[in-house]
């Protein structure tokens, strides 16, 4: 099958989906909205989000709810796009249910090792929508040593099996690491069998991200964790676009963070570090725009391709992460001109 065949029809679906999409004027209206109930009312009345809001009486509506709402909402285009393929596309972007998957996986995770409720939880959109894992096993569980045996017989299983040690203090930190690896791990091996081009494409995209990733976990474990070069080594993740191996090798093995500043100034990414008050605060901001703008730049040079896919629901992704930042300002009175600081889409054309 031609690409023009296999993604002509689904390109034009994602463009109608991404016609979709926020506007600027229409963020700004949701960071006006004094409470959740109003901004439940201004998604519902003005925006496409009235489609999983239709039935739900928004004065009743609690943040948690409204947060799984907008995730319902971003399930339910990513089901419309998979319609358009068959074989191992589809199988592919099915796997992608596994990026955020892992993301609920990990909030649960840390209410069960801290000791606390699950069922805040219980709302959770894409817990099982990959992995096919038995929710209430998971929701019922009293340690991280639950939460993996009720893997068995997924695919995250053999990623986790090996935690299954004799360490009485069970490690949140290892579980968390293992399943971000054992994604990229799962992705890259569906991504194999699709067409040539669609794999270049792939692996550049993801591949930056890589990059980007790397680098956060690198500058977080050396500041914060005091992790060993080896530790952090262990946990990259092997896909780099413009980091080889030797590079990110170089960066764990930084004898502090001004040898890792120094190395990391040598990469575009650099603009990661400011080396103030603000790295800390809006590192996370930074690296999901920069994204934003490389994922353009891959779409625009490589039509008819499998990457139109795959830029649409990370740009879903990242407009429904907004949407809940701004429902997490408005509980807490953030003021509009501030929140706006920690949106990954800039308003404004700022940094």
């Amino acid at each position: 099958m031609s690409n023009i065949s296999r993604f002509a029809a689904v390109n034009t679906k994602i463009k109608t989906l991404e016609g979709e999409f926020l506007l600027a004027k229409d963020y700004r209206n949701l960071l006006e909205q004094k409470n959740i109930p109003d901004a439940a009312r201004f998604l519902k009345g003005e925006t496409a989000y009235k489609e999983v809001l239709e039935n739900i009486d928004v004065n009743q509506l609690r943040r948690s709810s409204l947060e799984s709402l907008a995730k319902q909402k971003m399930l339910i285009n990513i089901d419309k796009i998979i319609h358009y393929f068959n074989g191992d596309y589809k199988r592919f972007i099915k796997t992608l249910y596994a990026k955020y998957e892992i993301i609920e996986l990990k909030a649960v995770a840390r209410a069960v090792f801290n000791g606390m409720d699950t069922k805040p939880f219980r709302n959770s959109v894409f817990i099982g929508k990959y992995s096919k894992v038995d929710e209430e096993r998971i929701y019922n569980a009293k340690y991280i040593r639950d939460i993996i045996e009720a893997f068995e017989g997924t695919a995250f299983y053999k990623y986790l099996e090996p935690l299954l040690d004799n360490n009485i203090k069970e490690n949140l930190f290892r579980f968390e690491m293992v399943l971000d690896a054992s994604y990229y791990e799962i992705l890259q091996k569906q991504w194999e069998k699709l067409d040539k081009h669609d794999i270049e494409v792939l692996e550049k995209a993801q591949g930056i991200m890589a990059d980007l990733l790397n680098l956060q976990w690198i500058y977080r474990g050396i500041k914060f964790f005091s992790l060993s070069p080896e530790e952090l080594l262990n946990y990259t993740i092997h896909l780099g676009y413009r980091l080889n191996k030797n590079f990110i090798k170089q960066l764990c093995y930084s004898k502090g963070l001004e040898e890792f500043y120094e190395l990391a100034s040598q990469t575009r990414y650099s603009f990661l570090f400011k080396n103030d008050e603000t790295t800390d605060i809006f590192m996370e901001r930074r690296l999901e725009r920069h994204m934003y703008f490389e994922l353009k730049a891959v779409e625009r040079d490589n039509p008819m391709t499998i990457i139109t896919t795959f830029a649409y629901i990370i740009y879903m992704d990242i407009e429904v992460r907004d949407i809940i930042s701004i429902i997490e300002m408005i509980r807490y009175g953030v003021p509009e001109v501030e929140a706006e600081k920690y949106l990954i889409r800039a308003l404004n054309g700022g940094e």
